[in-house]
């Protein structure tokens, strides 16, 4: 008489799931650092796309002789044009003095996509003061 024939196939179904634990494991460690990265990318894009918009001196009143003073029209297209050279989609709000921008970004993942989470999204945010020099 053997007394293990009602346990056969109770290591396969223990091994089956820890290796979708252990899956699932890798898969947060290497597509939650891709995350980090890409969010940290959104928010550089967004810095540099607010940046680009802050120096964007009205060419008018340059050639003018005038005071050098930001656009809000021309820092609004100059961002958006960063934005666009960049790949990355983007929100652009110039109000009084300043210049916001928002980035949105998608990455498909690694590892995740074998439990349903095929795309991660990150956004990123930055601003920039439009100074005036008269």
């Amino acid at each position: 008489m053997n007394l293990f024939r009602d346990e056969r196939g109770s290591i396969s179904v223990l091994i089956l799931g820890l290796s979708l634990a252990l899956t699932i494991a890798i898969g947060l460690a290497v597509d939650g650092s891709r995350k980090a990265l890409a969010a940290s990318r959104a928010t550089a894009v967004a810095e540099e796309a607010a940046r680009a918009g802050g120096q964007a001196l009205d060419p008018h009143a340059l050639a003018a002789g005038g005071a050098a003073h930001v656009d809000p029209d021309e820092a609004a297209t100059a961002a958006k044009r960063y934005l666009a050279a960049s790949g990355m989609t983007g929100t652009v709000q110039v109000r009084s003095g300043h210049i916001v921008v928002e980035t949105t970004d998608s990455l498909r993942t690694v590892f995740l996509g074998a439990i349903g989470i095929s795309e991660l999204i990150v956004h990123g945010r930055g601003a920039a003061d439009l100074i005036s020099a008269d």
